[in-house]
């Protein structure tokens, strides 16, 4: 009985062959333990890491929502501006069109004049 091998599955899907008497055991245990525990600071470092990013990402979410707060009320005052603009042009066209129709007024009378000078 104290010829035989222990085959060990390793984590990496390979087997290992160990005698039992052989040191190696112990080896691959403590080869496990600073596995899981380099497995563990890997979790941390990506949690520690995922959470920081995830900060910066919500950071910048808060930054784009006032920057479109921004642009809304930017659009918003142009909107008011250009209904501004809007009144002025159609009160200019009204005069126009009054100023054009005293023009026209003014020349009849003028050619009535003109006119009644020539009998």
């Amino acid at each position: 009985m104290d010829n035989y091998e222990i085959n060990i599955l390793r984590r990496d899907g390979n087997w290992k062959k160990v005698n039992p008497n052989d040191r190696i055991m112990d080896n691959l245990e403590k080869n496990d333990d600073n596995e899981v525990k380099s497995v563990n600071s890997k979790d941390n470092k990506f949690k520690n890491n995922f959470l920081f990013y995830l900060d910066k990402v919500n950071s910048i979410i808060g930054k784009l929502e006032v920057l479109e707060n921004e642009k809304t009320r930017l659009k918003d005052q142009l909107k008011n501006y250009e209904q501004e603009f809007l009144n002025e042009k159609i009160n200019t066209e009204d005069k126009i069109n009054s100023l054009t129709k005293e023009k026209e007024m003014l020349d009849k009378t003028i050619s009535v004049i003109k006119n009644l000078k020539k009998i």
